[in-house]
């Protein structure tokens, strides 16, 4: 019998508790509001056909250019669904292309140095019900064939002969990989089988000022905590949005960096007043 993790799952959750999930994520992720309509659709999808047995797994192929909320999108998922637990996070852009899969699920027995995987290791860490696959397009064919099988049965078998249940699970997979180059490079058999694909926009102006003017209250509410000498966060964050040219970013990532040296020099300024 496959070994069944003790996750917290979208599944289990009260219709109530998954719309207040649900809201609770548009809410934090900026931006991308066609793919937070279809998630919502596609929960719903979810959480009805796996309790009559008919699909294991929430599947989430997100493509589009780095730092615009895909990585984001499992994290956030993860924290509200499992607060306190880390994301099970398999990064392929890691991993060596003629041993993947052995990194994925352990090397078979017999082997020097035989042991678990990566993922095996990921999932028995966390009571998290959401596994993130970074950098997908870098996996080889065996890894897709894996997943495909995963998809479709809902477990796996390890390299030591455990099998794993993941019944209830979502899974997200990100991809860089340009538009042209999807249907060329991804076997059609496997992007069928995603229970929803797609393709994140560049972050508008608007969004991007969203991202700093949240990013500003949240860690200038935290500094006040200890230290009552800043402005009110409100007005913080609209010095940060006049001294922040979120034009010259589109990575949110590095947009975070260019808020954190703002924040700092601010402070220092306020020092010296």
């Amino acid at each position: 019998m496959p070994v069944k993790r003790r996750a917290k799952l979208l599944v289990d959750l009260s219709s109530e508790k998954a719309y207040k999930l649900l809201d609770d994520f548009d809410s934090n992720l900026i931006g991308q509001g066609p793919f937070k309509k279809e998630l919502h659709k596609q929960v719903g999808v979810f959480r009805l056909f796996n309790s009559i047995g008919e699909q294991p797994i929430l599947s989430m192929f997100l493509l589009g250019p780095s730092g615009v909320g895909k990585t984001e999108t499992a994290r956030i998922l993860s924290d509200l669904l499992a607060p306190g637990q880390p994301l099970p996070k398999i990064n392929f852009g890691n991993y060596s292309s003629k041993d993947s899969l052995n990194s994925l699920i352990g090397s078979p027995r017999g082997y020097i140095g035989s042991e678990e995987g990566e993922l095996t290791l990921k999932i028995k860490a966390s009571e998290s019900g959401i596994i993130l696959i970074d950098e997908f397009e870098k996996a080889n064919p065996a890894v897709w064939n894996f997943f495909l099988d995963l998809l479709e049965s809902g477990h796996f078998t390890d390299s030591q002969g455990a099998m794993h249940d993941l019944d209830g699970y979502a899974i997200v997979f990100t991809s860089n990989a340009p538009k042209e180059e999807v249907r060329e490079k991804f076997p059609p058999e496997l992007l069928s089988r995603f229970s929803l694909k797609a393709r994140f926009a560049p972050l508008s102006t608007e969004d991007k000022q969203a991202f700093v003017r949240r990013y500003i209250e949240n860690v200038a509410t935290k500094y006040q905590r200890t230290r009552n000498t800043l402005p009110h966060p409100d007005d913080v964050a609209n010095a940060a949005l006049e001294g922040i040219d979120v034009s010259k970013e589109e990575n949110i990532r590095v947009l975070k960096n260019e808020a954190r040296k703002w924040f700092a020099d601010y402070i220092n300024e306020c020092a010296g007043l």
